[in-house]
């Protein structure tokens, strides 16, 4: 053997559990929870509206350690399969860079839940409930890429798709972990929206979160990857 990259990982089987099954306990939930629920939502459209509308999931490695990789999200990897998208259906790099700000990204990572021992880290106002449905989370200084326009159309496709939304705001006197959402949005100049579904022991062995909320958060997710964006 020359070389190998090494990782451990809990090997207990993931469980619903609660005394009324509405808890589910499962290793790695940040942050695979958002990469079935977009994959459920990928697979769940029926058709792509308006014309040459064209979803995609973008599922990348090393976030937690800052992503600047060869195919971490602070790499030039999104943009260029965008480009090379355009580029096969017969576009071209105009045609890319125009579609860019039309389009919409959501950056699709899980949340921090209330938890009841601890409720005072969070914002009075905005407490996390776990099976209370996606959280929409905004930051001042931009750790979260949400605006006002991306938040709308989040909260409408939650609409659409029947489910109820929740929206995080970060306490301003403690510091704020942030997401892939804002060097995306960066990278590519796509308006942005950061989202997740609500947890406890986020980065734990093992991590609980509700067992609606799976559903939900691919639904949201789905209304979302389905709406139709103005153009530029």
């Amino acid at each position: 053997m020359l070389a190998a990259d090494l990782m451990t990982h809990d090997l207990t089987p993931s469980a619903v559990i609660g005394a009324s099954d509405d808890l589910l306990s499962a290793p790695r939930l940040d942050n695979q929870a958002s990469c079935y629920a977009g994959l459920e939502a990928l697979l769940g459209l029926q058709q792509f509206e308006p014309p040459g509308f064209q979803p995609v999931l973008a599922l990348f490695d090393h976030e937690e350690v800052g992503s600047t990789s060869d195919h971490g999200a602070q790499s030039n990897l999104l943009d260029t399969v965008l480009e090379r998208i355009v580029l096969a259906a017969g576009g071209d790099r105009e045609d890319h860079l125009r579609l860019l700000p039309a389009s919409m990204l959501a950056s699709a990572d899980m949340a921090h839940a209330t938890h009841p021992n601890y409720p005072e880290r969070h914002e009075p106002g905005h407490l996390i409930a776990v099976n209370g449905g996606p959280v929409l989370k905004v930051h001042p200084n931009l750790r979260y890429a949400t605006d006002g326009r991306t938040a709308a159309a989040f909260a409408l496709a939650c609409q659409r798709a029947g489910v109820p939304l929740q929206r995080y705001e970060h306490r301003a006197d403690l510091p704020c972990g942030s997401t892939i959402g804002p060097m995306a949005s960066a990278r590519t100049g796509i308006p942005t929206v950061d989202i997740g579904a609500p947890q406890l022991a986020m980065h734990s062995a093992r991590e609980l979160m509700g067992a609606s909320d799976v559903p939900a958060y691919a639904a949201a997710l789905q209304a979302f990857l389905s709406a139709e964006r103005p153009e530029a």
